[in-house]
């Protein structure tokens, strides 16, 4: 058995109630009789869907109503995930039913944990899916969404400050500045989070240790489904940009 049926077979068994139901009623209509895929894989990657989506509307409807941007970032994510037309479906009815549910984001996040057994990879790109939506309607962006994704933060055991480096990397490139250029390096020591005063080897070992979390070459060996893991490799680019930018204006090539 892969990395990933293990999580899943350990991790589904201790989800109960709407969620693990409606993956189990479901699977049957969204995959034909020649997908070789486990079925608790299968079973898993909806539950992942719902947990994601249900935790979607939470946070497009936290500011008090949902914005066209935010309708089209959401399509978008579907596109992402690379879902066919039934399992696409079944993303819109997740995120329609739970926009009036009264479920909190945070047991979104409770039961995505168990699901995922807090597999840092995963776990980055769920609530990088979520800040997608939140960077949807520009800067500033609400503080109500923003403490969704902190709790989120918290619940998933993701690095704390990772949302904070988001924020702070989004308002830095919403500001004028004399010098881009500046304002450009600033932005890359917020994105990994790091002092300028440090020396470069200390930001070097910061930056790997980050990295390790999210790079696609640090998960294939685990046969984590790649699908999930979209927002994850582009966590791996933003900090491997910040990386060579800090590396640059240090001296080193």
């Amino acid at each position: 058995m892969t990395w990933w049926g293990k999580l899943v077979g350990s991790g589904i068994g201790l989800l109960g109630g709407p969620w693990t139901a409606l993956a189990g009623g479901a699977i049957g209509h969204f995959f034909d009789q020649e997908n070789q895929t486990p079925e608790e894989e299968l079973r898993a990657k909806l539950l992942y869907h719902a947990l994601f989506f249900s935790a979607a509307a939470k946070i497009a409807k936290a500011d008090g109503k949902i914005s066209y941007n935010e309708i089209l970032i959401v399509e978008s994510l579907i596109q992402k995930f690379g879902l066919h037309p039934k399992q696409e479906k079944f993303a819109k009815d997740i995120f329609r039913k739970s926009k009036a549910s009264q479920r909190p984001i945070s047991q979104d996040f409770k039961d995505c944990g168990k699901l995922i057994q807090f597999n840092s990879a995963l776990a980055h790109s769920f609530l990088g899916g979520l800040w997608e939506i939140v960077k949807a309607n520009g800067y500033p962006h609400s503080s109500t969404q923003v403490k969704c994704l902190l709790i989120g933060e918290e619940i998933l055991k993701i690095q704390p400050g990772t949302v904070k480096s988001w924020f702070i990397h989004g308002q830095t490139h919403h500001k004028t500045s004399p010098s881009q250029k500046e304002s450009d390096l600033d932005a890359s020591y917020r994105t990994l989070g790091v002092d300028p005063s440090l020396d470069f080897a200390q930001i070097k070992k910061i930056f790997r240790a980050k990295i390790m979390m999210v790079h696609p070459d640090q998960v294939k060996s685990k046969a984590l489904p790649q699908d999930l893991l979209v927002f994850a490799h582009e966590q791996a680019v933003r900090l491997n940009l910040a990386f060579e930018a800090i590396k640059r204006a240090k001296g080193f090539k």
